[in-house]
């Protein structure tokens, strides 16, 4: 099994470890009607599968966001240092 593949059991299991969570204590807090608290439940547990499906894009786009703050930062440090290096010479 690859560390992927784990991680992503992983976060499955985890996901399901919170809905029940959830849904006991919405359940026993109500005392009244639990099927709108389930299904309220349900349908977070239906977002949260579909996110958990989606990490590796959420990961590649914040990678992709890290490495063009990186290159505007290094951009901005390389004029700065030109711009320094430039007008000393000029004087």
């Amino acid at each position: 099994m690859t560390r992927a593949t784990k991680s992503r059991i992983a976060g499955s299991a985890l996901v399901a470890a919170a809905a029940l969570i959830g849904f006991v204590g919405v359940v026993v807090g109500d005392g009244g009607n639990p099927v709108n608290p389930a299904v309220d439940a349900l349908e977070t547990v239906e977002i949260a599968a579909t996110l958990t499906s989606q990490v590796p894009f959420l990961a590649a786009g914040g990678a992709l966001i890290g490495l063009g703050v990186g290159a505007v930062i290094a951009s901005g440090a390389t004029y700065w240092y030109q711009n320094k290096q430039i007008g000393g010479r000029l004087e």
